[in-house]
């Protein structure tokens, strides 16, 4: 039966205690500010980003790393709050697409700034430049390895 040595189980629970604090930071912001979770802000902010506002929903959840289902549930979600419509993909119509709505734009914009700014002090100004770029060095290392498994 494989094995972790002592060290690598500390640094493996550090790691997985780490994002979990991170990750529930992040949500308690967007909680109190706009009554959102960090996966919807990702939702969001990648359609804020995209060509007119819009991307294929099977494209949008391999870009957050959600099952299917998993984004139509968050998709209906935000589509009874009016920050997103989906309409037939009008290039394929097999798919269906995702736009940021108006009032879509509105959160993103509002909660963005301190998102960034909760972003730099609990990351950047933590660790500083050269350990910020080893972390994602590594963790494109990490991605990279488990998706290869997919």
């Amino acid at each position: 039966m494989p094995s972790l040595a002592r060290s690598e189980l500390r640094a493996w629970f550090r790691l997985v205690r780490g994002m979990r604090d991170l990750s529930n930071a992040l949500d308690r912001q967007f909680r109190d500010q706009a009554g959102m979770t960090h996966d919807d802000y990702e939702i969001l902010s990648r359609l804020h980003r995209a060509p007119d506002r819009t991307l294929r929903m099977s494209d949008l959840a391999r870009d957050v790393g959600f099952s299917p289902s998993r984004l139509s549930h968050a998709v209906a979600r935000m589509e009874q709050e009016d920050w997103v419509t989906r309409a037939r993909c009008s290039t394929d119509r097999r798919g269906t697409d995702a736009t940021l709505s108006a009032e879509g734009v509105r959160v993103v914009e509002k909660v963005t700034p301190a998102h960034l700014a909760q972003v730099r002090r609990l990351v950047f100004d933590t660790l500083g430049p050269d350990r910020a770029r080893e972390l994602g060095d590594a963790m494109d290392e990490i991605g990279r390895v488990a998706r290869e498994g997919d």
